[in-house]
């Protein structure tokens, strides 16, 4: 154990015994001028006067709530329970935050370890809640969400919200939180204590002076991504347990949905051999009142989970020659878990007519690591991209593409930068024979690497691999009962919820058992 884990366990511990003896922080004392504000923006007016951050279930408290505050001077505590209403709330101290709960209808001890089942009747405990920016209150997507110091993850879903079941072991350990562009946070899963917790993360703007001092060329910096990528990108095999979705949109129906768990090899990034996969566990939804609609079928699936990794499958716009189609320019400076990373926009040139990418490149500034790429197929030639994403599709169909999203982060674990997460949004515009106007078509896919392990790795039996070239929709299941179980997967945003919930559908599933 490190001397840091081990102070904070040994803090940890402190707090934990004198919580129900002492609540002195919460008896300091606050001049407060007259405030008349919303609970959210008060919480956390209250937040920069005292110095801490506020966990709490935002479904408990009313965020948009008027409240007016009398000028005063109050302890910390009372200000709180004026701002959120009444005094039927608990309050608890750890570390630099303050933990807001409905009190419970039978009066307990209130301590601040939550009351988890005892190790050996339970394997796993669940972290669960929401990330929001704390200075408007969206909810921020694809924030990176994991323990502390292991290689167990999830990504946060579009409307911010997560889930994650770990095992029981790291019930003290820290929840790391992070997202481009923002401060990462750092909080005890003890705060969670099986409850939903809402989670306000800070912009983090880099000075002017300090991009200005950084400039760089754009080709440089593009050009050492690909320099020191052994440095970087890991030189030996690991599995990537991986939770993937991909689905259907015809206007705002679903028509089709799987869901499923793969084991991934991952060869060498600099070897050429490609992955393989395995399918653990897997669902699949249709819409059976519009299943003669689902004439197209996408380039998807396994394969896609596998090619856009781009450290591994180096695409053309990171082919920094002297005859490159591309232009590249340096628009920013962002933070990344307390690093700078420089953010490089790239398109093709103007006399460039074929169906190429535009994006930007999220670099760390400090090692070259590519921590993000965001991309797409230029509008300007975007009528030619057809073929190149539809695997099937019936012979009186006419389909137009509208626009090819990609994106794709990367996480660092044992100073080696594995696949965190990925993600493709494809636009369509579809026309059946002898229908006058075309229909909006949604194709989405996305894969979360939520484990990595990268002892004893070796291929897969051939019989255990998912075939590459196979439509992943076409895979035949046998039902499952216990469904996920331990599995970590990506929490569905709720209009993909309530999409499911509206039609009449089909679930099948599938388990190898491994």
């Amino acid at each position: 154990m490190t001397k840091r884990f081990l102070f904070l366990h040994i803090l940890f511990f402190t707090l934990t015994l004198s919580a129900v003896h002492s609540q002195e922080p919460l008896q300091r004392l606050l001049s407060i001028p007259k405030q008349k504000s919303s609970v959210y923006e008060l919480l956390n007016k209250i937040g920069e006067l005292s110095g801490y951050s506020f966990i709490y279930d935002s479904k408990v408290t009313d965020n948009e709530r008027k409240v007016k505050l009398p000028a005063g001077t109050y302890t910390l505590r009372d200000a709180i329970l004026r701002v959120l209403g009444n005094s039927n709330y608990t309050l608890s101290v750890v570390d630099r935050y303050i933990l807001i709960d409905k009190k419970q209808a039978t009066p307990v001890v209130r301590a601040i370890v939550p009351d988890y089942p005892k190790p050996d009747s339970v394997t796993s405990i669940n972290v669960n809640g929401a990330v929001y920016d704390k200075l408007n209150n969206d909810p921020i997507s694809d924030c990176t969400i994991g323990i502390d110091g292991t290689s167990i993850g999830t990504i946060a879903n579009a409307d911010g919200r997560f889930a994650l079941k770990i095992p029981i072991k790291y019930k003290d350990a820290m929840l790391h939180v992070s997202h481009l562009g923002y401060e990462a946070k750092q909080i005890p899963i003890a705060l969670f204590g099986g409850n939903s917790r809402t989670i306000y993360m800070n912009q983090r703007i880099v000075p002017l002076q300090e991009v200005i001092v950084r400039m760089v060329n754009p080709k440089k910096i593009v050009q050492e991504v690909v320099d020191f990528r052994s440095r970087n990108y890991p030189q030996e095999p690991s599995y990537l347990t991986s939770f993937y979705r991909e689905g259907i949109e015809k206007r705002k129906d679903l028509l089709y949905l799987s869901e499923a768990v793969f084991k991934v090899f991952k060869p060498s990034y600099e070897s050429l051999s490609e992955g393989q996969i395995k399918l653990l566990k897997m669902r699949k939804i249709t819409n059976e009142a519009n299943k003669d609609t689902l004439v197209l079928k996408m380039k998807a699936g396994p394969e896609a989970s596998l090619l856009i990794d781009l450290m591994k499958n180096l695409p053309d716009f990171m082919d920094i020659s002297d005859n490159t189609p591309f232009n590249y320019n340096k628009i920013d400076m962002v933070e990344y878990d307390s690093h700078l990373a420089h953010v490089v926009a790239f398109e093709p040139k103007s006399d460039i007519s074929d169906p190429m990418y535009r994006g930007r490149l999220y670099i760390d500034a400090n090692n070259s690591a590519l921590l993000r790429a965001e991309f797409e197929v230029d509008p300007r030639h975007i009528d030619q991209a057809a073929s190149l994403f539809i695997v099937k599709r019936s012979r009186d169909v006419q389909i137009k593409p509208q626009q090819i999203y990609y994106s794709v982060a990367y996480k660092q674990w044992n100073g080696k930068y594995y696949v965190s997460h990925l993600r493709g949004d494809l636009f369509f515009k579809m026309k059946q024979k002898r229908q006058l106007f075309y229909s909006p078509m949604h194709i989405f896919f996305e894969s979360a690497t939520c484990k990595i392990d990268t002892v004893d790795v070796k291929p897969f039996p051939k019989i255990e691999r998912v075939p590459l070239n196979k439509i992943f929709a076409d895979t035949q299941y046998v039902y499952d009962t216990s469904f996920w179980g331990d599995f970590n997967i990506i929490l569905p945003q709720e209009k993909l919820n309530e999409a499911i919930e509206k039609i009449s559908a089909k679930v099948e599933a599938s388990a190898d058992g491994n």
